[in-house]
């Protein structure tokens, strides 16, 4: 859980030695290596899906926004059931 910190070797004329798992620091000329991917297009992402594969999604996309607009309408028609019944 607790880690001891790691100690800094110390050279002879009393500065700190560096060490090769410390980052170095960088100018604004050199950047460190971007691990992050290249940015893709929407459609980029699915060249390699079958037909079945796009008709699935499509599929899924038409249903969730169903979906959606069910919640709306049952909290709409539950809030006039509410009404109704105070009256």
């Amino acid at each position: 859980m607790f880690r001891k910190k790691k100690q800094t070797p110390v050279e002879e004329n009393g500065e700190k030695a560096q060490s090769s798992d410390e980052p170095k620091s960088t100018t604004a000329e050199e950047k460190p290596p971007s691990n992050d991917p290249p940015p893709v297009s929407f459609f980029r992402l699915f060249r390699f899906a079958t037909k079945g594969e796009i008709l699935a999604n499509c599929l899924g996309v038409i249903c969730a926004m169903g979906a959606g607009a069910a919640q709306v309408r049952i909290s709409f028609v539950r809030v006039l059931g509410f009404t109704r019944n105070c009256f």
